[in-house]
């Protein structure tokens, strides 16, 4: 490395196979009892090997507080992640706290990058929304005891701080209503994920339907992530050759609704005599169709309020516990 480039944490990170977090903390000598002392010597060998130089300005404003928090979200551009974006940033602004937004755009990777962005910045903390197979970037930052909560999603296998909606709820209770508006034939158009919040609302739709005694063999329709667009179409008409009296079509979120309905009036399928529409998430877009759609809305405000608050108590240490809430949202019947 050359030696006039100034050496960043983010470069001691990656020479030991750490996070910028764990970087920080060990610098900044905040990792007694906390991180393996193996793990420590190692970083600091690194950043003598490196000729690290801290910055004591940075340092000074950590101590101070920077009144600013990182919030990484899944994709700007949707209306989901914006309006949660909305309520988190108002909800900081009671606290004369600033907000940093990043998107994922679902990639590991770039939640890795904005997670060390963000702590080189000196954010106070974090809210995350993770990707699939991110488990290892949050486990750093609980194991420093870094202030951060997650929201929509968790690993239920870890012991992290969230705040999320029961998504087994969401297409349970629409499934529900489904069969109880005399639905039958009800195809279920969802996401191709390990995240735990898609494994919960497909366990909702098949739940409700063996309730009901209705089989979901050939029911389910998981699209991958990069394709939605053509996913959704390929779902949908793959649905009405297995089912050519399919009656309803429930999807897992906004922007497979969004698809579906442009699949939908493109085909000129009709909506509610032949097809009936329900939907997870609320969306803007739901008002320009004239069919009424039904949807189960989640508890956004409550979710974003109750995240920036946990992480404000232990920012100023007065909250040393963990959160972890399942709260409930609401079926809106139009």
């Amino acid at each position: 490395m050359s030696e006039r480039k100034k050496v960043q944490l983010k470069d001691i990170a990656k020479e030991a196979n750490v996070s910028v977090a764990l970087v920080s903390y060990v610098l900044n000598g905040q990792h007694q009892n906390r991180i393996k002392k193996e793990t420590a010597e190692r970083i600091k060998a690194v950043a003598k090997r490196l000729n690290y130089r801290p910055n004591h300005f940075a340092k000074g404003l950590k101590t101070q507080k920077s009144h600013t928090i990182g919030l990484i979200l899944a994709d700007l551009a949707n209306p989901f992640s914006a309006q949660l974006a909305r309520i988190i940033e108002d909800e900081l602004k009671k606290y004369n706290y600033n907000v940093l937004m990043g998107s994922t755009d679902e990639r590991e990777d770039k939640l890795k990058d904005l997670v060390d962005v963000f702590t080189n910045q000196q954010v106070d903390g974090l809210i995350i929304l993770p990707t699939e197979n991110s488990e290892k970037e949050i486990v750093q930052l609980h194991e420093v005891d870094f202030p951060y909560v997650l929201i929509d999603r968790y690993f239920s296998d870890y012991p992290f701080n969230f705040v999320v909606n029961d998504n087994h709820s969401s297409t349970y209770l629409t499934t529900k209503q489904l069969i109880k508006n005399k639905r039958k034939k009800i195809g279920f158009i969802t996401i191709e994920t390990d995240l735990f919040h898609f494994v919960e609302r497909k366990r909702g739709f098949v739940e409700a339907c063996i309730e009901a005694g209705i089989d979901t063999e050939n029911r389910i329709q998981e699209i991958r992530f990069g394709q939605l667009e053509t996913g959704v179409a390929v779902g949908i008409s793959r649905l009405k050759q297995v089912f050519p009296d399919l009656d309803a079509l429930l999807f897992a979120t906004d922007i497979l609704t969004m698809y579906g309905l442009k699949y939908i009036i493109q085909h000129k399928l009709n909506i509610t005599n032949d097809i009936e529409i329900m939907a997870v998430d609320e969306a803007k877009f739901y008002d320009i169709y004239s069919t009424p759609i039904t949807y189960y809305k989640q508890p956004l405000e409550e979710m974003g309020q109750k995240a920036v608050r946990f992480l404000m108590s232990k920012i100023e240490g007065n909250n040393p516990d963990a959160i972890q809430e399942v709260l409930k949202g609401q079926l809106v019947i139009r």
